[in-house]
């Protein structure tokens, strides 16, 4: 039975179009927004925004009634789809198969662990404790069950005691962390809030934590701006809470920007404490100071590395500081400072390991070694082992390992625990001490028609010649040109690593075909990868996405009738724009919660976050990059494009939702019924963590239906 999130409405005041011409069941929603004419001239381009009025927070009842309605049209039709049930059947199934597991920490000889059991709609917070499991926090517990509550993250204390815990409700990332007691998982006192879901503290000692928490909480304020790191001692009330770090702070010399999340990383087995200055981007500023000055409350900060050192990650044990760099090989390379050197700095460290040509993508140092991630073009990865007393890197023994991911270091730096999983295996967690890997018995479900698949890893050639790595997942024997989905994100040097899917894995058993193109701006070939499709760069993605799509038809997986590109979150930037760029290439195109109006990111929530990814519009270089990434802008020239639909989360504030309001209604009003062009929305979501599994099944079942529908595929059209 469908679950429909969606709340009913009367329509705003709009334009009215003629009903949709558009063959095969679907038509569009018959109602636009009305225009309201604006213009502007930055840096000398002409902007026309007639929808600049879905920004204004006084409209935003206004904006949500459309998008709602809108959104009820396109469920509407998709639910009567007829092969649309039956697909959300075979996902359902393959996702219930059995227990999933996430995110694995280990402390005091406890293990935790998220478990989602078959009849689960969100994952409880598991404790192994004497070789027995038992429930330690269920957030659904108490609830009515109609608004999702998940945890976003979570910390066990060194003694393994305790664990603090954030939830965030409604599909939102803002919530409060509690700090539970472990034998009786009951909640004490202590409420840390409002903080951003990804937030974890960090423990001093058994009692005393770090925290960052949010201050720009205002009507209509930019929440990602303005944080501040705490120290905070359980039993004590917040408003003793002593402020490390953050903007306006003193600055104690590290200092931080208001769009930087400052994140400060003790260690009780370490005299030193890291401190991050994280935000949206791959480079990362950061500074250390002493245990005991933190612990106090007055940090003294010695600042390291800033942007422009290229550092994506780095660890201390003991006295050591074992830092990722990309300054000198965009590949990386990993080195280490002595901390208790007189002055402390970058031009004192020392190589421990050179990339090889992998690139080195993470970190974690035990007292026996670090542990080193690698990837290959594919984004599959390797480990390698560095022993402390010295020698050459060593393989780390895995078994067909495809993607490492969710990687901790046990409190006492003895070993770390990591997922591991990959196209044709679902992750499994495994411990890894003193360079040898044992599984935990934490194996989410393969079912065997996720380990039948073929995995098929060719290039595509781009316009200016680069050669771009595409992964192929199909199964069964090929038959022709089938309905073919092509995923790309290419932001922050994320690389698209395989992982398993129990809907693709049902997409796949149908015969189609499911590819990713691991475009430039990923790092899937190290930092100069990244660079090479950030900022102005990032039409050479547009080029990427569209080179994958040719190389798909001309290998016959797919005709431009029955293919289609997919892209989520950052991944806005990249799907209309290849799109429009290719009108003849795609029948259709997704995008899921997209930033779309690039050049408005100064208006945005979490927008001034992404001026270093993407391009800063108060400047006249960083505005003409968002320009040429800019799909309300593009649309103005586009001679055409496939059909679109665009997903919202009406709770997101990592990408505005009028953002893909404003693209649909612009889209509607100058091609009217030319093309398909529909919106899907979910009131009780956000940007997609913390959904129920219900509700992410829901939206992929109509992600699919639309696509095949678009396809012409057998039973999905009327």
């Amino acid at each position: 039975m469908r679950k429909w999130i969606l709340a009913a409405a009367a329509v705003v005041p709009a334009v009215a179009l003629a009903q949709s011409a558009v063959t095969g069941g679907l038509t569009n929603f018959d109602e636009v927004p009305k225009a309201e004419p604006f213009s502007e001239t930055v840096f000398g381009i002409k902007i026309d925004d007639p929808y600049r009025w879905m920004e204004k927070a006084d409209r935003r009842a206004e904006l949500e009634t459309w998008v709602n309605a809108s959104s009820l049209h396109t469920a509407t039709e998709l639910a009567a789809l007829p092969g649309r049930e039956g697909l959300f059947t075979e996902m359902e199934a393959l996702s219930r198969s059995g227990d999933r597991f996430f995110s694995v920490q280990e402390a005091g000889g406890k293990l935790f662990f998220e478990k989602l059991a078959p009849d689960q709609q969100i994952p409880v917070l598991m404790v192994r404790d004497g070789g027995k499991d038992r429930v330690l926090l269920d957030p659904m517990a108490g609830t009515d069950g109609k608004t999702p509550r998940a945890i976003s993250s979570y910390s066990a204390s060194p003694d393994g005691k305790y664990v603090a815990v954030h939830i965030g409700e409604g599909g939102g990332e803002t919530g409060a962390i509690r700090i539970y007691d472990v034998a009786t998982g009951q909640a004490g006192d202590d409420v840390l809030s409002p903080i951003w879901g990804e937030f974890r503290v960090g423990w001093i000692d058994d009692k005393t934590v770090t925290y960052t928490r949010l201050t720009n909480t205002a009507p209509g304020a930019d929440q990602m701006k303005g944080m501040v790191a705490y120290l905070h001692v359980m039993g004590t009330p917040t408003s003793q809470d002593r402020p490390l770090l953050g903007a306006g702070l003193p600055e104690n010399g590290f200092k931080i920007e208001p769009v930087q999340f400052p994140i400060v990383f003790p260690d009780p087995t370490s005299p030193w404490t890291l401190a991050f200055a994280a935000n949206a981007r791959a480079e990362i500023p950061i500074a250390v100071g002493k245990l005991s000055d933190v612990r106090s409350g007055k940090a003294a900060w010695i600042k390291l590395a800033d942007y422009d050192d290229r550092i994506n990650g780095g660890d201390i044990v003991g006295n050591t500081l074992y830092y990722l760099t990309s300054k000198s090989d965009p590949n990386g390379e990993l080195r280490a400072i002595d901390l208790n050197a007189p002055s402390p700095s970058l031009a004192k460290s020392r190589s421990v390991m050179t990339s090889g040509g992998r690139v080195l993508t993470n970190v974690a140092g035990t007292e026996s070694g670090l542990y080193v991630v690698t990837t290959l073009p594919s984004a599959a990865s390797e480990m390698w082992f560095v022993p402390k007393s010295g020698g050459a890197p060593v393989k780390v023994a895995l078994p067909a390992s495809q993607s490492i991911d969710d990687m901790t270091t046990t409190p006492d730096r003895k070993s770390i625990l990591f997922g591991m999983g990959g196209y044709t295996r679902s992750d499994a967690y495994y411990r890894a001490t003193a360079g040898k890997a044992v599984a935990l018995g934490l194996d989410n479900p393969t079912p065997p028609s996720g380990k039948a698949r073929t995995v098929v890893e060719e290039w595509a050639t781009s316009a200016d010649g680069t050669k771009v790595p595409l992964t192929i997942v199909y199964s069964g024997a090929r038959k022709g040109p089938a309905p073919t989905v092509i995923d790309a994100y290419g932001s922050y040097s994320v690389s698209g690593q395989p992982f398993y899917s129990p809907s693709w894995d049902a997409w796949n058993q149908h015969g189609y075909v499911y590819a990713y193109c691991h475009i430039r701006g990923g790092g899937e070939l190290g930092e100069a990868w990244h660079r090479a499709g950030m900022q102005a760069n990032k039409v050479n993605s547009h080029a990427d996405l569209i080179a994958c799509g040719k190389r798909i038809v001309e290998l016959g997986y797919a005709t431009p009738k029955t293919l289609g590109i997919f892209g989520a979150s950052a991944g806005g930037l990249l799907i209309p724009m290849a799109a429009m760029k290719a009108p003849d290439l795609f029948a259709a195109a997704v995008t899921r919660v997209g930033i779309v109006n690039g050049t408005r990111l100064a208006a945005a929530n979490n927008g001034p976050n992404q001026f270093g990814e993407m391009g800063d519009p108060t400047t006249e270089a960083g505005f003409k990059a968002l320009v040429a990434q800019d799909s309300t802008l593009y649309l103005q020239q586009a001679k055409g494009g496939p059909d679109f639909l665009f997903t919202i989360g009406l709770n997101d504030k990592r990408v505005d939702p009028w953002m893909s309001a404003k693209l649909v209604a612009m889209m509607r009003a100058k091609w009217g019924d030319q093309h398909l062009v529909l919106i899907r929305s979910d009131g009780k979501a956000g940007h997609g963590l913390g959904s129920t599994r219900d509700q992410g099944l829901e939206e992929r079942a109509d992600i699919f239906a639309f696509f095949l529908n678009r396809f012409g595929a057998a039973g999905f059209v009327k």
